[in-house]
């Protein structure tokens, strides 16, 4: 599955994100879905009585679920992940997660209203640009002989540490399982490199300094630890919406991403559909109707750069 590349990477596996499985999935695309499972607006709702068609007054979990089920009929593959961040500076789009990283030719986001600005860890926001970081091929020039930490799992941890040996002093990754998921051989790699070391079962708490980060509170196996480190590098899904869409398209002034009426944003072959989107009415049918959008207008561009080969 890693090294696949994908028609459609989906972001979010609720009415607009499932729409847009449908869709692709119907026109013979590979799809992608990338979903938080009992996560969600449409999950919430004990009872839904204005959708077109289904009567009985179900629950949204219901609804869904038959969504769901309607996509599987087309091959569509689910992935348990949290998005982290995205790539374009290769020939194929690179959807970041906390678990694998994937390529892909169009992306569709559909990760539901802007509400993860609470999500910040105590320190996280004080300290961003002096010494936390969500990117270390980004900011690893700056860690010269310096104590780093990583925080997270998955594929993007392992290579982003990698990256940070050829200049950090000390490299402490912390991953929140009790083991690591990634490529064997990177992880060989990081194991035999004696500036790093790798901490289990670890749950990062605070970070703290002064004027830049100097200390970073974990509990590692149950027992809360004090670590130096002049870097925390986050991959735990803690951006808010500006740091995860900035680059993709403008956000209004509460957070939702600014699209046109095909769901295009700033970026080719990126679109966004849903209660993510700038926009005055949300609801299951308006995600619906975005993502079907959506969806339609990434197979458009899929099928015309297929031919432009």
């Amino acid at each position: 599955m890693k090294n696949k590349i994908y028609d459609v990477v989906i972001i979010g596996g609720g009415p607009a994100g499932l729409a847009s499985a449908l869709y692709a999935g119907r026109a013979r695309l590979s799809v992608l879905v990338l979903e938080k499972p009992e996560v969600g607006s449409l999950l919430m709702a004990h009872k839904i009585e204005n959708y077109p068609g289904i009567a009985g007054s179900p629950t949204g979990k219901e609804i869904q679920s038959l969504m769901k089920k309607q996509t599987l009929d087309f091959d569509v593959t689910y992935v348990n992940a949290t998005f982290l961040a995205f790539d374009f500076s290769g020939e194929h789009k690179i959807v970041k997660t906390d678990g694998d990283n994937f390529k892909t030719k169009s992306v569709i986001i559909a990760t539901g209203w802007a509400k993860n600005e609470s999500k910040k860890l105590p320190g996280e926001k004080e300290y961003l640009g002096k010494g936390v970081s969500y990117c270390a091929t980004c900011d690893g020039a700056f860690t010269r002989n310096m104590t780093v930490s990583l925080f997270g799992s998955g594929e993007e941890i392992a290579e982003e540490a990698l990256f940070l040996t050829k200049y950090s002093k000390e490299i402490n990754i912390f991953i929140v399982d009790e083991c690591h998921h990634c490529d064997e051989s990177i992880m060989n790699v990081l194991k035999s490199n004696e500036k790093v070391k790798i901490f289990y079962s670890s749950k990062l708490l605070e970070i703290k300094g002064d004027e830049y980060v100097e200390e970073l509170v974990v509990s590692h196996n149950g027992e809360i630890t004090t670590f130096k480190s002049q870097f925390a590098f986050l991959y735990l899904g803690t951006k808010s919406l500006a740091e995860l869409y900035g680059e993709v398209a403008p956000l209004d002034a509460q957070g939702y991403i600014v699209t046109n009426e095909y769901m295009h944003t700033s970026i080719e072959g990126v679109f966004a559909a849903g209660d993510v989107r700038s926009k005055v009415v949300r609801q299951v049918t308006t995600a619906t109707s975005d993502g079907t959008i959506a969806a339609l207008e990434a197979i458009k561009y899929v099928l015309k750069k297929a031919h432009q080969k």
